[in-house]
């Protein structure tokens, strides 16, 4: 019995180590490293970046202005991707750039079902955007804006700017309007989503339950996958918004990241 008793308590100390992230650390990273925030999930839990990506101060650019500036980052061995507040997104990279970014942080780009786990709960609103609210409608006082801006653009699991300010790259891409052999619908309001996150359905009309977020897509090609809208797309961005509209190899002023571990 009291082998037992000392089994078992040994038991429970390891899981809360575990659980606070190793050797008796007490915080809310859920064992993530810094910068990142735990996202439960039925296929398994995860850590996802609490801000949209920046570059870190080492970088040759922290605040790249085109895509070349990008690639001297990527190159730069000290140029790591950033989580956190009060930093500027890291724009004009594409999605095989971002990637790359990721993975030299030893994370990766969410799948489309990790990104939208980790936006649930953002609030979603359809007008009335105030400085505190997510921006959809040029409602910070920079577009866009420094993550974390808006205080009320949070999501059930700690997650800033999920909706508005800069779309986001997620992993996989569209050939043809074919996703991994399904056929996607045409562009229009989200009326349904599949397993993987994706519009099954969409229509003219839209729909509250999808909070009147907006599938944009273009047929032909590969087409790149992002997510969430950028700081102008209004009642139409959102946790549920995806723009399949981009070649991979695009790289923008409204287009950012984040990455999962």
């Amino acid at each position: 019995m009291v082998l037992a008793v000392i089994l078992a308590t040994a038991g429970i100390k390891a899981s809360d180590s575990l659980l606070n992230g190793g050797a008796g650390k007490s915080d809310n990273s859920g064992g993530c490293p810094e910068g990142m925030a735990p996202v439960i999930s039925a296929d398994g839990d995860f850590c996802v970046d609490m801000h949209e990506v920046a570059a870190h101060a080492n970088c040759p650019y922290p605040n790249p202005a085109n895509q070349n500036e990008t690639r001297d980052n990527i190159d730069a061995s000290g140029c790591l991707p950033v989580s956190k507040a009060g930093a500027a997104p890291w724009r004009f990279i594409s999605q095989n750039q971002a990637s790359i970014i990721c993975a030299k942080a030893g994370k990766r780009l969410p799948t489309n079902k990790e990104w939208l786990a980790a936006a649930l709960g953002t609030p979603d609103k359809e007008s009335g955007w105030g400085p505190d609210d997510c921006q959809v409608n040029n409602n910070w006082s920079t577009q866009p804006g420094l993550s974390g801006s808006g205080e009320n653009c949070v999501s059930a699991a700690g997650i800033y700017d999920m909706i508005g300010n800069v779309w986001e790259w997620v992993d996989g891409t569209v050939s043809d309007g074919s996703f991994r052999g399904q056929t996607l619908p045409g562009e229009g309001y989200v009326l349904g989503v599949d397993e993987n996150a994706i519009p099954s359905a969409t229509d003219a009309r839209n729909d509250p339950n999808y909070y009147n977020d907006y599938f944009w897509i273009k047929n032909m090609g590969i087409r790149g996958m992002a997510r969430g809208g950028y700081w102008d797309n209004k009642a139409e961005a959102g946790q549920y918004a995806l723009y399949v509209v981009s070649e991979p190899s695009f790289a923008g002023v409204g287009v950012g990241f984040r990455c999962v571990k």
